[in-house]
This record gives C-alpha cells, sequence and structure tokens, in this order.
C-alpha cells in the first residue's frame, strides 16, 4: 500500500526532507488561479500544512486525517491544493506525494480522473528527489490496473521522465537508480503501462539484469518479465529466445555485464544443451578469439542461488547450477568446431588458472566445473591428458572437487616413466621465473610464486569497471579477448531470431571467411602454404624500416592466415575524423593484403612495397628515415586496433597498472590494452661499468615488479582521504597472442636538444616466460647506426610457427643465413652499433594457425604479375 510505503515500509523508504526554516516564496501553481482561495476549510487546513514548521510525522498523521474526512466531491479541489503546496515548497514535496497516495486509496476514481498528463508531469520538479513521484506513479497505474483503466500514460510520463533525466533518447541506456526500478515494478504490476513494443520492453529488461550497478532485488520485476515472455513463447522457441538475450547482453559489453544474467537461466531447467546452442553460435565457430571470449566471461560467473519469486520451480538438490549447465553446453558445442582439441585444451587450462590462482567461492566453482566437465562432458582424454601436469600443478590441495578430478585423471593416465618424464619437462614451462614474484599483501597472492600467473586474485566482471581475463584472458588462445563493441555477438540491440531462423542470427556477424566452417574451402580460395624466410624487399628511398616491420607481418603465421579474410568496419556514429580513418585504413587493409600475396608467391629473390607505401600518408614516401615503432603503431591503429578482430586476435593483450595504498591496503586499478609493450633499456653507461648485461626478461620483469614510492610521490587515499605511501606495479592480465615488445633505446636529451639513442648491450632472450605462459622469439628489428637520427634497419627471423629452416637475415634485398650472436649481448667493437630494437614473440600455448587461404582474385592478379615480370 502506498501509504505503508510513505512512512518507511520495507518495499522502499521515502525520504523526507524536513521543512525549511526559510519559507520559500509562493509561486502561483499553473492548474489553479492566483486569485482563487481554498473554499472549503478542509482545503485550507491542508493548505496550512505546507506551511508550518514541524517533525514530518506529525505533518503525515495530521493529513492523513484530514484527508479521511472529506468527501469524494472535495477530490478536485484538494488535488488543487496538494499540487500547488507541490510546486510552490519544494521542500514539503514528499508530504504531497503522501496526501496523494491517502487519496487514491480513499477516492481512486476520482483521482484517476484528475490527475491529468500536465499534473503528473509537475510531480518531478528538478529540485526534488524523484523517487517518491515515481512511486506514486506505480500505485495510481496499479490502482488503475485494479478498476480495469489503462495506465499507459503513467508508464508513458515516468519513461519520459527517466530519459530526460539521464540525457538519453535510448530507454534501455538510462542508467539504474530508484525511480527506475520503480518503471519495472509498474510494468510487472500494471501491464497496461507496459510500452507497445514487447521488443522494447524484453530488451530493457534485459539489459538492466545485465547492469553491473543495479542492486539485485531491483532486478526481480525484469527477471519475472523475462520469465513471462518466455512461457509465452513457449518450448522451444522460448528456450532460444532466452539464450539469445542472454549471450547477447554478454557479447555487448563483454567488460562490464552481471553475472546476475545467469539467473535468467532458472525456468530453462535441462533443456540448455548444445543442440540448442548451435544455431545461436554457428556464426562464431570460425573464430575461436570470439569463443574463448565468451567462455572466459562466463568462466568468471560465481553461481548464484535462485532469487525466490515464488513462482519458478526450485531447482533440484545437489544438481549443477544452471550457469554450469550452460558451460556444459557449451563446452559440448565446441568440441564438434573445427580445430576442436585446440579449443577445448584452452578453455580447460582458463578454468585451472581461475581455480588455482584466484581463492574464494570463484576458484571453487571453477575446480567443480572442471570436474563436471570430466565427468559429463565429452569424452576428450587426448584434450584432457596433456594438461594433467598443468593441473598438478595448479590444482593440488586445492579443493575436494580439485582432488577428485585430478584422481579421475591420475587413473586414466597410467603413467609409465617415459610420461613421467615428460610431465617434469612440461612442469618447467609452469614455473616462476626471477623477478616475477610479486610480494604477499592483504589482498592474497597477486602474480607470483610458483603459481605464476596472469590474473589478479581481485579479478572479475563487473566490479568497479575492471575486466581481468583469468588464465590470461586465455590469450595464449588467440590474442587478447576482450570482444568490444559488439565484435563478437551481437552488434546492438536489434531481434534476435529463433531457432527458425538460425541463419540470420545476430550472432553471425564475424567477417567473412574464406573457410566455411566445415573445414573445407571455398572454391574461391586457393590455399598458401607459409614459407620460410626466401624473399627481399627492395629499399625504396629509405624505406628499411618498413620492410623490416612488413617481414615481420609476413612470418606472422595467424596474421598472414587472418589478414585475408578482415574486412575493417567503420565505427557506429563515425565522426569524420573517423570516417577519413576508416577510409586510410582500408586502402591500408587492402595492399597488405596484396603485399602479403605478392611475399607468398613469387618466385623471385625479392620483390617491393612501392603499392603499399602508396596507401600511407606523404612523409613515409618523402625519403626521410622514419621511427620503426612509430610505424608499427600507426599500422596497427589503421587495421582497427584493439577495437576489430585482426589485431585483437594477434598482436593486442591488456595491462592493469596497481597502486596500493600502504596504510589500509585498498588497491586501485586502471586497465589498458596494448599491441606492443615498451621495456626501458638502462643506460649504457651504467651497463658498461657493472658488466651484467640485461636480458628481455628481467627487463619485463622489472616492467612489472612491484615498487614502493618513496615520501616524496605521496598519493591521495580515497580509503583514508588523506595522501599516503603507495606501492604501485602492473600485471599482464590478458597477455597477447604475439607480444610485440619495444625496447626503449631513443630518448630526448635536453642538454643537446635532439634525440640520442642508448646502445645498451641486451641479451634477447629466446624463450620469455609470462606466468605459465611461454613465449618463443621468432622475429627482431635491428638498428644499426651510431645516433638516433642516422643509421639503418634490418631484421633476424623466422616463421613463428614451424620454421625447419630455421633464422635468415633480412636485409632490404638480401636474405642470407643470420648471424644469431647479434642477439646475445654482446659489447664488442664490432657489434655495438648493432642493436635489437623490436622483438616479436609467439606464445607457444596458442594453437596452430590453420593454412593460409587467398582469395582467387589476389592469387590470380599476383600471378599476372609475376608472369608480366617474367617477360620484362
Amino acid at each position: 500500500a502506498l501509504g505503508a510505503q510513505s512512512r518507511g515500509g520495507s518495499v522502499t523508504a521515502w525520504s523526507s526532507h524536513a521543512a525549511s526554516p526559510v519559507m520559500e516564496a509562493a509561486v502561483p501553481y499553473s492548474g489553479c488561479s492566483a486569485s482563487m482561495a481554498p473554499a472549503s476549510a478542509l482545503a485550507m487546513e491542508l493548505r496550512r500544512l505546507f506551511l508550518v514548521l514541524g517533525p514530518d510525522e506529525q505533518r503525515w498523521a495530521r493529513a492523513s486525517e484530514l484527508l479521511r474526512q472529506g468527501s469524494a466531491g472535495d477530490v478536485v479541489e484538494i488535488i488543487g491544493v496538494v499540487l500547488e503546496g507541490v510546486v510552490q515548497f519544494p521542500s514539503s514535496h514528499d508530504l504531497g506525494m503522501h496526501m496523494l497516495g491517502e487519496m487514491i486509496m480513499l477516492h481512486p476514481v476520482m483521482v484517476f480522473q484528475s490527475l491529468t498528463p500536465t499534473r503528473l508531469n509537475d510531480l518531478f520538479n528538478s529540485s526534488n528527489d524523484p523517487v517518491p513521484a515515481a512511486a506514486l506513479l506505480h500505485a495510481l497505474a496499479c490502482g488503475k490496473e485494479h478498476h480495469r483503466i489503462s495506465a499507459e500514460q503513467e508508464g508513458a510520463i515516468l519513461q519520459s521522465v527517466l530519459l530526460r533525466a539521464s540525457g538519453q533518447s535510448d530507454l534501455r541506456r538510462v542508467a539504474a537508480s530508484p525511480a527506475r526500478a520503480w518503471l519495472c515494478r509498474m510494468w510487472l504490476d500494471s501491464p497496461s503501462s507496459r510500452p507497445h513494443d514487447r521488443h522494447l520492453l524484453n530488451t530493457c529488461c534485459a539489459r538492466w539484469i545485465a547492469d553491473p550497478d543495479a542492486p539485485q532485488p531491483d532486478k526481480v520485476p525484469c527477471l519475472i518479465l523475462m520469465r513471462q515472455e518466455f512461457e509465452r513463447r513457449g518450448r522451444p522457441e522460448g528456450d532460444a529466445w532466452t539464450l539469445t538475450m542472454l549471450l547477447e547482453q554478454v557479447c555487448r559489453d563483454p567488460i562490464r555485464h552481471s553475472s546476475d544474467l545467469q539467473q535468467m537461466l532458472w525456468p530453462l531447467g535441462n533443456a540448455v544443451n548444445a543442440a540448442l546452442l548451435k544455431p545461436l553460435l554457428h556464426g562464431m565457430a570460425d573464430d575461436q578469439g570470439r569463443l574463448i571470449t565468451l567462455w572466459t566471461c562466463l568462466c568468471v560467473w560465481e553461481p548464484q542461488p535462485q532469487l525466490q519469486d515464488s513462482v519458478t520451480p526450485q531447482w533440484p538438490h545437489g544438481a549443477a547450477s544452471p550457469v554450469h549447465k550452460l558451460m556444459l553446453a557449451v563446452f559440448t558445442l565446441f568440441s564438434h568446431f573445427v580445430a576442436a582439441n585446440d579449443l577445448c585444451r584452452t578453455c580447460l587450462l582458463t578454468l585451472a588458472t581461475i581455480a588455482g590462482t584466484r581463492s574464494g567461492h570463484v576458484a571453487v566453482a571453477a575446480a567443480e566445473l572442471l570436474l563436471l566437465l570430466h565427468r559429463e562432458g565429452p569424452l576428450l582424454n587426448a584434450v584432457w591428458m596433456p594438461l594433467l601436469p598443468a593441473f598438478e600443478h595448479l590444482l593440488a590441495d586445492h579443493s575436494q572437487a580439485a582432488t577428485e578430478l585430478l584422481a579421475r585423471l591420475r587413473t586414466v593416465s597410467a603413467p609409465s616413466p617415459a610420461l613421467s618424464q615428460a610431465r617434469s619437462m612440461r612442469m618447467s614451462e609452469f614455473g616462476s621465473s626471477p623477478g616475477f614474484s610479486m610480494p604477499q599483501t592483504n589482498e592474497g597472492r597477486l602474480f607470483g610464486g610458483s603459481s605464476a600467473a596472469c590474473v589478479s586474485n581481485d579479478a572479475n566482471v563487473g566490479a568497479a569497471g575492471d575486466f581481468h581475463n583469468p588464465g590470461g584472458g586465455f590469450a595464449a588462445g588467440y590474442g587478447c579477448t576482450n570482444g568490444f563493441d559488439g565484435t563478437f555477438g551481437s552488434p546492438g540491440d536489434h531481434h534476435m531470431p529463433t531457432l527458425s531462423q538460425p541463419n540470420a542470427s545476430a550472432f553471425c556477424t564475424a567477417p567473412p571467411s574464406i573457410n566455411n566452417g566445415s573445414g573445407s574451402m571455398d572454391a574461391d580460395a586457393v590455399a598458401v602454404p607459409f614459407r620460410d624466410c626466401h624473399v627481399g624487399l627492395q629499399n625504396t628511398n629509405n624505406t628499411c624500416y618498413m620492410n623490416s616491420f612488413v617481414q615481420a607481418l609476413f612470418l606472422t603465421n595467424r596474421f598472414v592466415s587472418r589478414i585475408f579474410s578482415f574486412e575493417l568496419r567503420l565505427k557506429a556514429n563515425a565522426s569524420k575524423v573517423d570516417q577519413e580513418d576508416f577510409h586510410k585504413g582500408a586502402k591500408i587493409v587492402g595492399m597488405l593484403k596484396k603485399q602479403v600475396a605478392k611475399m607468398a608467391l613469387t618466385g623471385h629473390k625479392h620483390t617491393d612495397i612501392m603499392e603499399l607505401l602508396q596507401a600511407y600518408p606523404d612523409h613515409y614516401r618523402s625519403g626521410e628515415q622514419q621511427d620503426v615503432t612509430e610505424t608499427i603503431r600507426f599500422t596497427f591503429d589503421m587495421l582497427g586496433g584493439f577495437e576489430q578482430p585482426l589485431i585483437r586476435e594477434v598482436f593486442a593483450g591488456e595491462l592493469s597498472e596497481k597502486t596500493q595504498c600502504q596504510n589500509c591496503r585498498m588497491v586501485k586499478s586502471r586497465s589498458e590494452t596494448f599491441s606492443d609493450l615498451v621495456l626501458p633499456v638502462p643506460k649504457e653507461r651504467d651497463v658498461l661499468s657493472s658488466g651484467v648485461v640485461p636480458t628481455t626478461q628481467a627487463l619485463l620483469d622489472q616492467r612489472l615488479r612491484f615498487e614502493q614510492l618513496d615520501g616524496e610521490n605521496l598519493i591521495f587515499c580515497e580509503g583514508c582521504q588523506q595522501n599516503t605511501r603507495v606501492g604501485k606495479w602492473c600485471e599482464i592480465v590478458s597477455p597477447p597472442a604475439h607480444l610485440c615488445i619495444c625496447l626503449s633505446r631513443f630518448a630526448y636529451d635536453v642538454e643537446k636538444g635532439d634525440l640520442s639513442k642508448e646502445k645498451t648491450p641486451v641479451m634477447v632472450d629466446g624463450l620469455l616466460q609470462i606466468g605459465p605462459f611461454t613465449y618463443e622469439l621468432y622475429h627482431a628489428i635491428i638498428h644499426t647506426g651510431k645516433t638516433a637520427t642516422s643509421g639503418h634497419y634490418y631484421a633476424i627471423g623466422k616463421r613463428s610457427e614451424c620454421s625447419p629452416n630455421g633464422w635468415a637475415m633480412m636485409d632490404d634485398s638480401q636474405v642470407k643465413p643470420a648471424d644469431m650472436s647479434l642477439l646475445h649481448g654482446a659489447m664488442t667493437e664490432k657489434q655495438i652499433d648493432d642493436n635489437p630494437y623490436v622483438l616479436f614473440y609467439r606464445c607457444q600455448q596458442a594453437p596452430p594457425t590453420p593454412a593460409a587461404c587467398l582469395p582467387r582474385q589476389f592469387h590470380m592478379a599476383v600471378q599476372q604479375e609475376e608472369a608480366n615480370r617474367q617477360e620484362s
């Protein structure tokens, strides 16, 4: 009842503001004449309550007493007095809402007739809390529903108020607030107040359930409305529709969505299976990066108990939670996709990393899910058994479920001495590396010790806006997997199809692929094997910097395999600058495709990059030497950067910069994506004087290590509300599939007023360890020269995967055997000016890349060019 609510009932406690000691200036209410005086003593007494100072409880009680004395004939006059008081005396706004609520209970029909839309809109004064007025509209709508009167205007008014207050034009984007919660209750309790567009109603409910800022109790009306729609559709359409709505929200914003979405699964019971999911996810079957993103998002959902709405049937005691049933179905479906073993192995390792590096319910739930997958999932011994050493390392003595899982795996493995030796070798991949460990804090083990991992224990989705991808993302699958801007799943809020329209699913938004998803090739594609370093690139007017970078891209199997199916997409609501960048980027994409095709098919010892350079700005063709790191960043940006799948799947990762107050231990995080990782290089004179040559592993560990800031660098702590000493460090929360490292050798010399070069010797590690992931070097760009403004670039490299002929030196048009001593950090006079500058590593745990498939038009065009070149 509204009266109980207005006096602070349990449903919602209306806030009451004490009357201002200074009486507000009277402003005539537009619904009454300024000269009209209340005709009755009752109306005059009610008006006096707006003016007197006193406890709210006494004024509210007196108002209720007076209103009970009135009759239906007094309603019109009383409403005029109340609305006048609400407008003239904002501090008594809640008193006015209380009076109107009492009148709804006493004389509902007369109130319905008197409260016109104009008068209802006047209740929402910008200087007042909108919640009491929203609660009044809810009561009004419920009363109308009871008397079989349409409450359409009440719903429309509250929607309009929310849109106006939030500055939005789309109701789905309205931020969480108590007033929005009242709209949801109105929709539930008064069906006639709901929008006529049922799709808008459903997508609002789904998005607001996914809102991490909304309290869970406020989502109950939305969940009931979603269940009602599920029941209206019936089965199996309702099952597919519910899963579509859930997956759409995960895809819409993988970083910030609430795990409360799992509450939508309870009505489905045991209906969730791989067959039901197949038409929803078939468009993502060829894109493992998007599949792993979806898996990772679901992995960090801590199973929740069922919210009691007294309607949904209770879940059987002891049965797996709905979200685990969903993940079992997803895993089963993954086992039928192309390259299923690699995909499933990545999924399992992601879960094991969560179970082994996190704490609390999430870690326990991850171990329980692993056990469920092994017990009830598809029989995949070829997937499970190679991971046993990793599981033993991550899950030993962890939980009852982890212990049972390891026992089951050991029983199946029946280890032999040879297998035991292989396990010992495999275990070295998961050991800690010097400098990688982090200090113990009150937050738990953050980064290291023997369980060095790329995810912090406080990682979750929906907490403070931080997204930490468990198990590294699993970027060892296909790059950093945060799918922004609908890059997998639905691109927006379009209507999602049902099972009868699988080919039109909004989840089928992957770029057109050469592979048709069945493992076979389209007729318009030609398979091209990955070739070792065999072709040089002509130096055209000081383009050695571009040549060395293009060679790196050509030797990156995943880039070559992905570039031909990649199409750059224009941003939604693109500005003029965005449109210009899009056209530039699309041109670079097209020229890169042709350049890679030429290098893959040519039978000559060298080719050129003239056409590719035409897609770049003029200064790249000016004859002036350019910095290769700036060229790399510009190219990656033009290819869409982290926001589009090519760079995201191949080179992108995510960092989290952390600071921790040393008083209260409060940790603040700031996440950022990266496609190249800059590692500062120590001064040359310091290394020469110490005689200790730094390694790339040491430089990486130095970049990530914990550092205690001194007293001159105090930072304001929100917990302590003062400047305090802090510690800072960095975490790679989602390591990329291919890691590009830039050794920072060039800096501005203030004394000389020019760039200077640090020729510091660095020993380039062939293997680099990032938590449990091992990265292998496959390309190094060398800068030779005495200064930063002069010199030459060349490269040493091999194929990123399976390179039988080993390393080669690529110096413009020349390709010859490499001198690997350049990477050993030698300090000889001969090599002092030849310094490793940019390094490319590939994660060994990443799945193998399928063969590159060239569209036939590229194949024919390159063959024609080759023929013309041969004739000339």
